[in-house]
């Protein structure tokens, strides 16, 4: 394997933590970078790097076209695609392997059959795991999709077929949020993952989110690896990630690892995935998903099972045997997520440069990331800074590891997730095991700090909403400002909309002069990668409007006014 040369078709702390892997195995690393990424610690670290082109994903992470020239021109045995990006892209995975390149990750047939939502629901229906109700087919049209609806009955999730990571995902509780997210599913899916279809699924209320982890090798051998609770969420992203899952019996877990070992047997899986469930309050277990790639949360596993699961993709993809490998889970491990968000409003993605940027270090800690002080959070990607993974003889022990390092962690310049996920681990609710996928946006008050409480209170009225798709009760309105584009600390009236973070216009539901109720969609608007309805805070009428779709806009910007009536 010495002397091999793997390109990492990706960027930010995966390519860091493929790399560190990969040189271990005695490999040559090739990182690829945009514009905007020169400079980035993973092309320093990486043996060789290549260019790819400007900085927008689709002209340089998501141009296959020019991943493949990149892998041919630099000579690469294997291209290891990470996760996001072109992880779970078919063509590209095909691509490269008429290229004679090892592709590490499952075939292209697979990719296709498992990574597409709904192909995979078909597949696990057929060996009798039970995946959540929802349509076999793509939602064409708007008249599609809320036909759809109505038949599984309201709320329901749009889909993006061949999503993932919370992406192209929205919940909608009525059929007007159906129609105004209906566009924006499908924009984000084919942003993501090069396909706009999208498909209606069943909404399961205070449902936990449960994954297992699988790993094949090309000689039908299958490990189950134990699974992860992912059920701290906020917009349907993961914000912490532990295993084992506490609250699973024994034979929940039994069950999961038998639906885990016949879905690798039917799809002839190989390489490493994730099979993710839904379990509702009896502990039933519904198929959601099979991620075709390398995991955010990998890292989890890692820590408990003392496995580099990395090092067994690149092995598996060069035609190792896993027959005689064995791993036993110790103690607990959990993953927190540090992302360039601001929690005191419904964690809108902020970019920025970070001025400070210190690790907290200790025993059973380990940080993936890929930031320093000076590294600029860019609104062309995720806003994901670091992987904060900790782990403990037992859930007390990791919990108590997990708050103090988040109390030692340090990031100045951008606001960040940290004091957020802090207060979430400390809270009741996490302790005894009731956080389910729906619990932060059902508690925002947790997130307001002490010192804006009373303002925050104060502009509740004149706040701006997201339509997130997370609430779905009228009587549970938070009371938290969740809102973009307001800044009434410069303007007495509510009805001007300031942009608080750069982003760009992707559509405009309204016009000057047309007559508006309080929480009418107003445009929405698309920030590192995410998309937003922005609704308004008053009846009134529209005065002004400064933007047009496809504009871009700045913090400061003024957005709209509305006079109101």
């Amino acid at each position: 394997m010495k002397n091999k040369r793997i390109l990492i078709a990706n960027r930010g702390e995966i390519a860091l933590r493929i790399i560190r892997s990969a040189k271990e195995l005695g490999l040559i690393t090739i990182a690829v970078y945009s514009d905007i990424d020169k400079e980035s610690l993973h092309v320093k670290k990486a043996d060789e790097s290549i260019h790819l082109g400007p900085s927008l994903p689709a002209e340089s992470y998501r141009n296959l076209k020019r991943l493949v020239e990149a892998s041919v021109e630099t000579d690469a045995d294997l291209v290891h695609p990470g996760y996001g990006f072109l992880a779970e892209n078919a063509d590209f995975a095909k691509a490269i392997q008429r290229k004679k390149i090892t592709w590490v990750g499952p075939s292209a047939k697979t990719i296709r059959s498992m990574g597409d939502k709904i192909e995979s629901r078909k597949l696990v229906s057929r060996i009798g795991v039970q995946p959540i109700p929802g349509q076999l087919k793509p939602a064409r049209s708007r008249r599609d999709a809320m036909r759809d609806a109505r038949e599984q009955g309201f709320p329901v999730a749009l889909k993006a077929a061949h999503g993932g990571g919370g992406k192209g995902l929205r919940i909608v509780s009525t059929p007007d949020e159906l129609l105004d997210n209906y566009d924006v599913v499908k924009r984000e899916s084919e942003a993501y993952f090069g396909s706009d279809d999208i498909y209606v699924e069943k909404f399961i209320h205070n449902a936990k989110h449960v994954e297992t982890q699988l790993l094949s090798d090309q000689h039908g051998n299958h490990i189950f690896l134990g699974e992860r609770d992912c059920s701290t969420q906020r917009r349907n992203q993961k914000l912490v990630e532990e295993s084992p899952a506490f609250w699973i019996s024994d034979q929940g877990r039994e069950k999961l690892k038998e639906h885990t070992l016949k879905i690798a047997e039917e799809s002839k899986y190989i390489n490493a995935g994730t099979i993710e469930f839904l379990a509702d309050e009896k502990e039933e277990f519904y198929f959601l998903e099979m991620n075709t790639r390398l995991q955010v949360e990998h890292t989890v596993t890692e820590m408990r099972y003392g496995i580099d699961i990395v090092k067994e993709q690149i092995k598996i993809a060069m035609g190792h045997s896993l027959e005689e490998k064995e791993w036993s889970p110790r103690g607990h491990s959990i993953e927190f997520r540090i992302n360039a968000e601001d929690a005191t409003k419904n964690f809108i993605p902020v970019p920025g440069t970070i001025t400070e940027y210190k690790e907290p270090i200790g025993n059973g800690v380990r940080i993936d990331g890929w930031a320093r002080s000076g590294t600029h959070i860019s609104h062309f990607y995720d806003n994901l800074i670091a992987k904060l993974v900790v782990w403990g003889n037992d859930r007390k022990e990791a919990i108590e590891v997990g708050q103090r390092c988040l109390s030692d962690y340090v990031i100045e310049g951008v606001p960040t997730t940290i004091n957020a996920l802090n207060k979430i681990i400390s809270s009741e609710a996490f302790s005894e095991g009731k956080v389910h996928v729906n619990y932060i946006e059902e508690n925002p008050d947790l997130f307001i700090e002490e010192d804006s409480e009373e303002e925050a209170y104060e502009e509740e009225k004149q706040t701006v909403n997201i339509s997130s798709g997370g609430d779905l009760s009228k009587t549970a309105a938070p009371k938290m400002p969740r809102s973009i584009g307001m800044d009434l600390s410069k303007d007495e009236s509510p009805g001007v909309i300031v942009a608080e973070m750069q982003g760009t216009i992707v559509e405009i539901k309204t016009k000057e002069g047309k007559k508006i109720k309080k929480g009418a969609s107003l445009f929405v608007i698309e920030a590192m990668k995410m998309e937003n309805i922005v609704t308004s805070p008053i009846d009134g009428v529209v005065k002004e409007l400064n933007i047009s779709k496809g504009s871009p806009v700045s913090k400061g910007d003024v957005i709209l006014v509305i006079e109101e009536k």
